[in-house]
């Protein structure tokens, strides 16, 4: 930063940052013009990410050499995964839900639920008290339900105004064409993009993109892995406790926690479950609160306590407060996409901004550092696994001894 304002300002040096300035607005106005476009591809990219481990697990673990066939494997174990989802999990979450859609329509108008869960006290004041037939009218389930409907009937309008069918079918083929040309050349297609600057950046850009991958790499595989440990706890907790719908809120709020801090879009459902299950136990309401919101308490600090630290590490380093201002920002310029990416993205930003402005030489050698650990680990690991099987001899070798 100190060589970049102590070097004179002269007329050439300004008009190069002006144009600089205007190539990258211009860049930014491209991006937003074919957004669409590339959002299939980001989409992809980023689930590539995800369960590239397993392709090369297949291509180097397993010594299968050819990419194409580790791929086939790879794409073979996520529709076994998503068979077993449909088959398993699905019918378990519509029973669920049709025994909660049951249940509140057997109340006649809503009054028996909602003086069921009402604590004895109140329930007897409405009771006795004229007010209570107005009341149940206003709070009848059959008009939230009716009201609900054309709320959802309107959105559903606004929606299908706004976006077809066939453009959504057109943006998922897409996707899961990119998915797969993407783990086809996953690494080629890093080299090829370095390929594109001149020679003397493409050290810069190398280091660059190594710092994208590291961040990408550790942020959404470990998110995911996070996010599915807590869907299963709380599926797992809720139902324990003889929650409604309990696998279907487990599973919503742990696919929340794959955003930090979005699991708590999920208090809410959460809470009318628990009132739910009041009415349906006819246990007392505060208890049963207590116990939905106990078993989210309990997986939030096995959260924090245990997976986030063993999983992320300190990856990212943000102060809470930091990351949802980082979240909002990203989220109001590149929508859920935004809030997706926002933490990898800073973290990126960050480290080039320190590495190349304003050359911090303790932060390049402290990320230097890490990288040498890094690959030291992965060449014991290597040279480990290569000893183990060296030592021990093949089935046909213990036979003809």
């Amino acid at each position: 930063m100190e060589r970049f304002f102590n070097r004179e300002f002269t007329f050439d040096r300004i008009a190069r940052m002006f144009v600089l300035t205007i190539i990258v607005l211009l860049i930014l106005w491209g991006v937003r013009a074919i957004w669409d476009v590339l959002l299939p591809f980001l989409l992809a990219g980023i689930f590539a990410y995800v369960v590239m481990p397993l392709v090369r697990f297949f291509q180097y673990t397993l010594r299968l050499r050819s990419r194409g066939l580790s791929v086939i494997l790879t794409l073979g174990v996520i529709g076994a995964l998503i068979y077993l989802a449909i088959i398993y999990v699905v019918p378990s979450v519509k029973e669920e839900v049709e025994k909660t859609l049951q249940m509140i329509s057997s109340y006649s108008g809503g009054q028996d639920l909602i003086s069921m869960l009402l604590p004895r006290s109140v329930r007897d004041y409405f009771t006795s008290n004229r007010t209570w037939g107005n009341l149940s009218r206003n709070l009848s389930i059959d008009k939230v339900i009716e009201n609900t409907k054309l709320i959802l009937d309107q959105v559903g309008g606004i929606i299908n105004s706004t976006l077809s069918v066939f453009s959504w079918g057109f943006v998922f083929l897409m996707g899961i064409v990119y998915f797969i040309f993407i783990l086809l050349d996953f690494e080629n297609l890093g080299r090829g993009i370095i390929s594109l600057f001149p020679v003397s950046l493409r050290p810069m850009m190398r280091t660059v993109f190594s710092d994208l991958d590291r961040y990408m790499n550790s942020y959404f595989r470990g998110q995911a892995l996070v996010a599915l440990s807590v869907g299963v706890l709380l599926s797992i907790g809720f139902n324990i406790i003889g929650l409604p719908m309990a696998t279907a809120m487990g599973i919503f709020i742990g696919l929340l926690n794959f955003i930090p801090y979005m699991q708590a879009l999920g208090i809410v459902p959460l809470g009318l479950a628990g009132l739910l299950m009041a009415a349906q136990n006819g246990e007392n309401v505060f208890v049963c609160l207590l116990l939905a919101y106990g078993v989210l308490l309990i997986v939030q600090i096995i959260q924090d306590m245990i997976l986030v630290p063993r999983i992320m590490g300190h990856t990212m380093g943000m102060r809470p407060s930091l990351i949802l201002l980082v979240l909002t920002i990203w989220g109001s310029l590149l929508g859920f996409f935004g809030m997706l990416i926002a933490l990898p993205a800073t973290m990126f930003l960050y480290s080039f901004y320190k590495r190349y402005i304003l050359e911090d030489k303790e932060y390049i050698a402290e990320v230097e550092e890490r990288a040498r650990q890094k690959a030291e680990r992965r060449k014991k690991k290597s040279t480990s696994r290569h000893q183990t099987k060296a030592s021990n001899p093949s089935d046909g070798e213990d036979e003809s001894l």
